[in-house]
C-alpha cells in the first residue's frame, strides 16, 4: 500500500522521533516501503549584523544530529533530507515532490484547546496529499 515513507525529525526534540522512528521503520517493513527522514531549519535571514555565511554550517550541522539519532536507533541507512524554511510548506513541496505516500508525524505535548495537535501538525494533516499517520504521545 505504500512505497514511500517520510519521518520529519527535529533534532532538539526527541518526542519528535521517539515513538515515531520505530513506528516508521516498523511500517517501511511491513510494506517494503523506503523510508526517508527530514529536518525544516528556519531560513537563514541575511541581517546587516550578520557575517556573510553566516549560518552556513547549520545544514551539516542538523543532518550530523539526525545521522547520529538514526544510527542510535539502527537506522543508519535511512536517508537523511535536510530543507530550509517554513516546516510545514518545506514538508509538503518535498513529500509532493518526492512521491511520499506516508508521513509519519509525532504530535505534539499540548494544553486545551489544542491538546497535542500543534500548528505545524495541523497544517500538515490537512494539506498533505497523502496520508498521515500520527503518532500520540
Amino acid at each position: 500500500m505504500f512505497t514511500k515513507i517520510l519521518l520529519p525529525i527535529d533534532h532538539t526534540d526527541e518526542n519528535s522521533w521517539k515513538k515515531a522512528l520505530p513506528l516508521a521503520l516498523e511500517q517501511a517493513k511491513f510494506y517494503g516501503a523506503e523510508l526517508h527522514t527530514i529536518s525544516i531549519i528556519p531560513e537563514i535571514i541575511q541581517l546587516p549584523n550578520l557575517p556573510a555565511g553566516y549560518g552556513s554550517g547549520a545544514k551539516d550541522f542538523v543532518r550530523n544530529k539526525i545521522a547520529a539519532i538514526l544510527s542510535a536507533n539502527n537506522a543508519s541507512d535511512v536517508p537523511v533530507h535536510i530543507e530550509e524554511g517554513s516546516v510545514y510548506r518545506e514538508l509538503l513541496k518535498f513529500a509532493h515532490k518526492e512521491g511520499v505516500d506516508l508521513i509519519v508525524m509525532a504530535s505534539a505535548e499540548g494544553d486545551f484547546p489544542n491538546y497535542e495537535i500543534g500548528p505545524n501538525l495541523a497544517r500538515v494533516v490537512r494539506n498533505a496529499h497523502c496520508t498521515v499517520m500520527v503518532v500520540r504521545n
